[in-house]
């Protein structure tokens, strides 16, 4: 058991270490956003349930089956396990990104009726009075695809269109969950190098799977 783990917690480090250095090297991740993404997700995956499994093998070993987090030999050993998951969540909750406050302003602007909707190419779009040029994703129900009235003056009806399908894919395809849970995982452990990269690298591949939408939706335009 003292072997498995050992061995968990080795492949868990190559993980994390080597991961980084492939996805970010590779041609390939930018003609292949989305895969890219599944692929960062993977090595986190990996690298987080090995350390983990690898760590939890080598705290039971030579402890018996019936009681392998050692509880019965100490009165206050699961207080202690209990205050110890509570802390790694408190930690998690601590270190989320959350939303800026400038996506809670284009929210308010969708709510207050600010932002009128308009349908463009079918999804509903927020169009807020404004001369500069803006288009935005934000997440969640009181969210959606805004513009503004100075981008859309601007562009024609088909460069609207795309605009929009950027905006929407980024929604559909969830990529603020992306992000944010990227975002979260450099910020609980900055120090590793792999951390860093995936959010970089994911704020990066969000955008060109967004793009990719947009072009595919102006190659199929009539």
């Amino acid at each position: 058991m003292v072997v498995t783990g050992v061995v968990l917690i080795a492949l868990a480090l190559a993980v994390v270490v080597l991961a980084p250095r492939v996805l970010t090297r590779s041609a390939w991740t930018i003609d292949r956003p989305r895969t890219a993404l599944v692929c960062w997700s993977v090595a986190v995956l990996l690298g987080v349930v090995g350390f983990v499994a690898g760590i939890t093998l080598l705290v039971v070993a030579n402890r018996p089956i019936t009681d392998p987090m050692g509880f019965g030999g100490s009165p206050t050993h699961g207080l202690n396990v209990g205050v110890a998951l509570l802390a790694v969540l408190a930690f998690v909750i601590a270190v989320r990104v959350r939303p800026g406050p400038e996506h809670e302003a284009v929210r308010e602007a969708m709510r207050s009726g600010a932002a009128p909707h308009r349908e463009i190419d079918g999804t509903p779009v927020s169009v807020l009075e404004a001369d500069h040029a803006l288009a935005c994703a934000v997440p969640g129900r009181a969210g959606g695809v805004l513009v503004s009235t100075g981008l859309a003056d601007r562009l024609r009806t088909d460069e609207l269109e795309a605009v929009v399908a950027h905006e929407r894919a980024h929604l559909t395809q969830r990529h603020a969950v992306a992000v944010g849970i990227a975002e979260s995982i450099e910020r609980a452990v900055p120090w590793i190098p792999g951390a860093r990269a995936m959010a970089r690298s994911t704020r990066v591949l969000v955008e060109f799977a967004a793009a990719s939408s947009a072009v595919g939706h102006m190659v199929m335009a009539p």
